[in-house]
This record gives structure tokens, C-alpha cells and sequence, in this order.
């Protein structure tokens, strides 16, 4: 039985290869066949990248162990990872000169190669360095990148596209933890976090099915040209004065206008309110409510659980026609604050779980759709920008938050003010998104009236 390839099938897979090699640079139309494939591997960059670093924790007690360091020490890793993470989404300017592919394609590979040095680490130091600095801010750039796609490969299905996407956060968390551990029992510390980097490798995988994208832009006549954009933004003359030149880098007229500062607050009292639940006060908090860590790893696995629910569910009404994105995200970042004061007065383990479950539910369509609302309020133009300071000026502020509510755990003893606290801040991001919601009914009714 001869088993060479035949000249036939070598024809085809050489056509093959070559359709592939020259069709990577051509464009695509917004939410086409091609725009969903991007999308699946974006799920896979966000499952790859954040999804399985929200783990992390686990590796904790083991790297205790072996460099002989108490918590607080340790908990450097993820305080560094956040402050680098907002420096990190000022450098996705970078994707006006270089495009989207090789900017995600660049960062996500650095994220990889930051987890095989940690798992190299001769030292605490040098551990926290590259699992907490150097991780956070090669994850600032490719995550925030990868938010931003949404705005651009999507036009009608922003909100569908935006539900699965980060939807892969949430089966992230649920599916590392247990694999990470089962990796530390099998190969130590070390070998689990070096397997670890060769997974999140996978992002670069995804983020390579990136392609133009194709605009029909119409211009003075009835005619429509069609544009291919390597990037988001529109070319324009290099400006020539300096002042011009930084304007067109950090467009900080952006903060001239109140709709603009009220969407910049809503993200940063949900991602406080969010970051300080489910990285704080339930892992490591719960005991003031009679629960140990066992079953304070219950109720974050419940509450991951409502998460996921939450942004499939999200994903599904978004793009319903007539509905109000900001009203619905309104309404639910409400209901989230009044859950969040709810979990504190359950008197039962079964009611705190469902409760959890709700509180996952509620807190997950802002953290799904807010990239669909800034596109609504920034347009796509402007999107680079727009995410860029709020993962910045989001992420900045997750740091002090946590801080004041570990101290009023200490404080206090109890972890109920903490709740109250982040209930507090929901309860502030609904106004904001609120205002949002009244500042568009009052232009789109401006707009109706005839002159």
C-alpha cells in the first residue's frame, strides 16, 4: 500500500495554504461569518489569560511554604498586578500604529513568557515581580484589547458577542481552580505554573484570527466607497504642533463632557464594588458570618456560577430591539446594590448561596455590556481611547478599595460594613448609568422634534 500523498491532494493543500496566507490581510464586514470566529477566540484569549490568572490564589500557600513569607507578602502579587494592569491599558494607543493583531498577538506572548520566569523565581521578590508586574501589565494591554474588538467586528450583535466573550472569564474561574491544584498536587508549584504559561499561550492562538476590518463610508455623493482600516481610527495628517500631536495620542477631550465623566464613574464604582466581593470579602472574609473557607469557596463557586448565568443572560436581551442598554444596566446594577446589603441578613447557608447566585446574576450584565454602552456613548472612533482610561482609571482605583475594606474588616471584626461599602458604590454606579440613560432620551427626543 503506497503511502505518499498523491500530486492531487499536495495541489490542494498547497491552494489551501495559499487562500489562507493571503486572505489573513483582507477585510471583513462587521458581524459577518468571519467576525464570529473572532470571537471564539477571543473567548479563548479571555479564558486563557484573565480567566485562569483570577486562580492564582491557589498557588499562594505553596509559595509560602517554600520561600518561608506570611500572606501579606504574598498579596503583593495580585496589588502589583492590578496597579500595572492600569498602566498597561494606557499602551493600547499603540494599536493605531500597529494594528490590533500584532499588538495582541505581542502582549499576550510577553503575559506567557512573564508566568514561565515566575515559575522560575529563585526568590519572593523576583516572584512577585513577574507573576504580579510584568503579568499585569502584558494583561492590560491584551485584555482590554480584547474588549475593544467587540466595537469593532460587531455592529448589531455587540451585546451577543460581548456575553460569550466574557462569559469565558467566568468558565475560566470555575474550570483553573480545580485544574491548578490538581497540576500542584501531580508536578509542585513550579511545574503547575510552567504548564500554566504554556496554556495561556492558547491566547496568541485566538488573538491571530484578527483581520481588518471593512467600512462603508459614504462620501459626499450618494456613492459608498469601501475603506480596509488595519485599525480602528480614521488616518489623518500628522499633526505638526505638539500640543496637537499629544491630542491625538491621549484624546483628553473626552472629559469635557458630563456624559463622559458619568460613564468613566459607573465603571469605576462597579469594578471597586465587584473586585472588592469577589477577590476580598467573601475568600477571606466570610468567617464573620459563621462560614469557614470551605464553605467560603462554596459561595464563590455559586456566585461564579450566577456570573455566568448573568452575562449569557445579558448576552441574549442586549441587542433586543428597543431596549435601553443604559436603563437595563440601571436597573440591574440597582437590584445588585440591594442584594449586596440582602447577603448580610440570610440566616441559613442554603439562603446565603442563593443569594450569592442572585448577587452573581445582578453584578455580571454591566461587567458583560459596559463595552457596548461606551461604544454608545464614545462611538467606535473614539473607542481606543475610551477604553484605554477606563482600564486605567478602573483598575487604579480597585487598590485603595480593597485596602479600606480589609481595613474595616480588621476594624471592625465583621464583614458586614464591607458589604455595605460595596453596596454603596453599586449603588452609585446605577445613578451614573441613570444619568447615562436620561442624557440619551433627552437627545434622541431633541433630535425628533422638527425645527
Amino acid at each position: 500500500m503506497n503511502s505518499n500523498i498523491s500530486p492531487y491532494r499536495l495541489r490542494i493543500l498547497n491552494r489551501t495554504l495559499q487562500v489562507l496566507m493571503t486572505r489573513r490581510n483582507e477585510g471583513v464586514l462587521p458581524d459577518s461569518s468571519w467576525t464570529w470566529i473572532i470571537c471564539i477566540g477571543n473567548m479563548m484569549a479571555s479564558f486563557s489569560s484573565i480567566g485562569m490568572y483570577r486562580c492564582f490564589g491557589v498557588f499562594y500557600p505553596a509559595v509560602m511554604n517554600e520561600f518561608g513569607v506570611k500572606y501579606a507578602q504574598v498579596s503583593l502579587v495580585s496589588g502589583l498586578y492590578s496597579g500595572c494592569m492600569s498602566f498597561g491599558s494606557l499602551f493600547l494607543v499603540l494599536v493605531k500604529w500597529c494594528g490590533l493583531r500584532k499588538v495582541g498577538m505581542t502582549a499576550s506572548f510577553l503575559f506567557s513568557l512573564s508566568l514561565f520566569a515566575a515559575s522560575q523565581s529563585s526568590s519572593i521578590i523576583m516572584f512577585v515581580i513577574f507573576c504580579g508586574a510584568c503579568t499585569g501589565f502584558c494583561n492590560g494591554i491584551a485584555v482590554n484589547l480584547v474588549f475593544l474588538t467587540i466595537s469593532v467586528y460587531f455592529k448589531n450583535h455587540r451585546s451577543k458577542a460581548a456575553g460569550l466573550i466574557t462569559s469565558a472569564v467566568s468558565v475560566g474561574v470555575l474550570v483553573g481552580a480545580p485544574a491548578m491544584s490538581a497540576l500542584i498536587g501531580e508536578f509542585g508549584w513550579r511545574g503547575a505554573m510552567l504548564i500554566t504559561s504554556a496554556m495561556t499561550l492558547h491566547a496568541c492562538v485566538g488573538i491571530a484570527l484578527y483581520r481588518p476590518v471593512i467600512i462603508e463610508k459614504p462620501e459626499k455623493s450618494s456613492d459608498k466607497v469601501i475603506e480596509i482600516r488595519q485599525d480602528i481610527e480614521t488616518h489623518v495628517k500628522k499633526p505638526r504642533k505638539f500640543p496637537a500631536r499629544l491630542r491625538s495620542i491621549f484624546d483628553y477631550t473626552l472629559f469635557s463632557r458630563l456624559v463622559y465623566l458619568l460613564t468613566y464613574a459607573s465603571s469605576m464604582g462597579y469594578w471597586g464594588s465587584m473586585v472588592g466581593i469577589s477577590f476580598l470579602i467573601i475568600p477571606l472574609g466570610m468567617e464573620s458570618l459563621g462560614l469557614d473557607r470551605t464553605a467560603a469557596s462554596v459561595l464563590l463557586t455559586v456566585q461564579s456560577c450566577g456570573d455566568l448565568s448573568g452575562r449569557v443572560m445579558s448576552g441574549m436581551i442586549g441587542d433586543c430591539r428597543g431596549l435601553s442598554r443604559a436603563l437595563f444596566l440601571g436597573t440591574m446594577t440597582a437590584l445588585g446594590a440591594l442584594t449586596t446589603y440582602a447577603i448580610t441578613f440570610t440566616q441559613s447557608f442554603t439562603l446565603t448561596c442563593v443569594t450569592a447566585f442572585v448577587l452573581g446574576m445582578t453584578y455580571a450584565p454591566y461587567g458583560s455590556l459596559y463595552v457596548v454602552l461606551y461604544t454608545e456613548v464614545f462611538g467606535v472612533g473614539q473607542m481606543t481611547n475610551a477604553i484605554s482610561y477606563e482600564g486605567f482609571f478602573s483598575t487604579l482605583l480597585t487598590l485603595p478599595v480593597t485596602y479600606i475594606l480589609g481595613l474595616l474588616i480588621d476594624t471592625t471584626g465583621e464583614v458586614r460594613f464591607a458589604y455595605y461599602v460595596c453596596g454603596g458604590l453599586m449603588f452609585f454606579t446605577s445613578a451614573c448609568v441613570f444619568g447615562i440613560y436620561i442624557h440619551q432620551w433627552t437627545s434622541d427626543r431633541s433630535e425628533s422634534i422638527p425645527r
